[in-house]
């Protein structure tokens, strides 16, 4: 179908996504209570029967990942052997840590160390409000936000990258499976793929912009004592909604770009400040030993299925959650990613996907969760008492409450949360945009198309909050979570096509050589290059 006479939606991929979300707002709007109790459920049991499953294929894609790294298809280069680079390197990085996880990273880099370090997991054998359960709480938090996270969305980046960029195929999630399915990748095979990757990320992007909220509005609260209601909330998520829409309207170069090093300064100027005026030797201390803790038990750390239940279930609601939490977004991130690397070579790509986020997650983590534990562990400062009153949304300012500058630092704070969502979204909108329209290859999508999809998230999200409340907005994220069982099927797919990608490069370039070879061969062998008989050298 023609839409705004310049471009044509894709209905295979537009539809299906966009009919089952409304579908599911309708049910919670009608029933809120009964969709939460089945999303609920529905997440229950893909944790609980298919928890084992999300940890052996992340912990695959992790480590297939670093084997392609050091292979011989990590020297080729995105957009084939005569593309440019379009970033620079600070921009890439940037564009890299804020379009991932950003806006979570700000929200548990406080709350989630804090957490352990009160109640931490059974398998640590910590005692809490120790130095072990302090250095653990920081090691499990720095594992669920770090490497092996950024790895789910590098995987499909690898893929998508070669595939749509270096053998042009469409811009689809589905093209990144061609060595598997073939041509089939345009029937419905494809497009079912196409759309259960937009339908996940979706329902993420509005829950996000749901809790980031909620979350901004606690520090509206904390900050202003402007107090939380409907009205706060509707004017947050139109104010968020105009700025990634405008962002994602404007286009990679001048939207994005911008963003994201606007953003990567806030977070600079955070990480410093906690260090300069914050606990620095103490920080710099710990940073050391979370970094040895992290490598004896990172191995642990990504097998623990706790299969006796000796921690009441906490893998499951943790690390497993979060897996399949980041597995829900993977493939349209993974895609993003693609997108801005062109110009540079596999190998580049995973390293700064993988490693860069994670070097950055290390000392943010750190900075945040560090802080938290040395003013609760040596000053009593009650964080956690202002946590346990008002939710960890607000974890980030209770930390800030107890430094220098806080009428700076809380507002500063606030504005990364922001900036990290206008980041996300607005990669999120333009990869969604682009993924509905006919015949797209690489180029960006329309403007109108680009808008359409962002005014539709933040229309919905304002839908679900008060229609349904938070009760709905949680069973909506629940829902995208439990799609996170057919993608982590698709993610060990997108791992086996890659090794395929990688064997056709290699027979690719040994072919090459053979001919190299031969026609040096009959070089050697006749004096006048017009002795040689052309169509035979053509057929080589």
């Amino acid at each position: 179908m023609k839409l705004f006479k310049n471009f044509e939606i894709e209905k295979g991929v537009f539809y299906p996504p966009a009919i089952l979300l409304l579908l599911m707002i309708l049910i919670g709007a009608i029933n809120p209570g009964g969709f939460a109790n089945i999303a609920s459920k529905a997440l229950a049991f893909t944790i609980d029967k298919f928890g084992w499953f999300y940890l052996l294929s992340a912990f695959a894609m992790f480590a297939g990942t670093i084997g392609i790294m050091f292979s011989s298809f990590g020297k080729l280069k995105i957009g084939g052997p005569n593309a440019k680079t379009e970033q620079s390197v600070f921009a890439w990085c940037a564009m890299a840590v804020c379009g991932g996880i950003a806006t979570a990273m700000v929200f548990w880099s406080v709350a989630e160390p804090l957490t352990h370090y009160y109640t931490p997991p059974v398998f640590t054998g910590a005692e809490p409000q120790t130095h072990e359960s302090a250095i653990r709480g920081l090691q499990i938090g720095i594992y669920h936000w770090s490497i092996l996270p950024y790895s789910l969305f590098t995987i499909f980046g690898v893929a998508a990258a070669h595939a749509i960029y270096n053998k042009k195929l469409p811009f689809r999630a589905s093209s990144t499976l061609y060595p598997i399915l073939g041509d089939k990748i345009y029937g419905p095979w494809g497009k079912g793929i196409d759309a259960l990757s937009i339908l996940a990320l979706v329902g993420g992007v509005i829950t996000s912009l749901g809790f980031g909220t909620m979350q901004f509005a606690s520090g509206l609260d904390f900050l202003f004592g402007l107090k939380q209601n409907n009205t706060v909330y509707v004017g947050i998520i139109i104010a968020l909604t105009l700025s990634y829409t405008v962002s994602s309207a404007r286009g990679l170069q001048k939207g994005m770009k911008i963003i994201s090093s606007i953003n990567s300064y806030i977070y600079i100027v955070l990480v410093a400040f906690l260090l300069l005026f914050g606990p620095t030797k103490f920080l710099l201390n710990v940073l050391v030993e979370t970094i040895g803790s992290f490598i004896q038990n990172f191995i642990p750390s990504s097998f623990n299925a706790d299969a006796f239940n000796v921690g009441n279930g906490w893998s499951g609601g943790w690390t497993i959650f979060f897996w399949a939490w980041w597995m829900a977004y993977a493939p349209l991130i993974g895609m993003f990613l693609a997108r801005i690397a062109i110009g540079r070579t596999i190998r580049q790509f995973i390293l700064v996907n993988i490693f860069v986020p994670g070097a950055f997650l290390f000392i943010w983590f750190t900075a945040f969760g560090g802080s938290a534990i040395y003013y609760e562990h040596f000053q009593q400062a009650g964080i956690m008492d202002i946590i346990n009153a008002k939710g960890l949304e607000v974890s980030m300012y209770a930390l800030f409450q107890n430094m220098p500058l806080r009428s700076i630092t809380i507002p500063v704070g606030i504005a990364a949360l922001g900036f990290s969502f206008i980041t996300l979204a607005d990669a999120m909108t333009s990869t969604i945009a682009s993924m509905t329209i006919k015949n797209n290859v690489d180029e960006e999508a329309p403007q109108s198309l680009k808008v359409f999809w962002g005014f539709l998230i933040g229309g919905v999200t304002i839908v679900c909050l008060l229609v349904s409340g938070t009760v709905g907005t949680q069973a909506l994220q629940s829902m995208s979570i439990v799609f996170a069982l057919p993608i982590f099927i698709f993610g060990c797919a997108v791992l086996i096509s890659i090794f395929k990608m990688a064997a056709e490069v290699e027979k690719e370039k040994e072919e090459k050589e053979v001919i190299r070879s031969v026609k040096l061969t009959l070089d050697d062998e006749v004096k006048s290059p017009s002795e040689v008989d052309n169509k035979v050298l053509n057929s080589l």
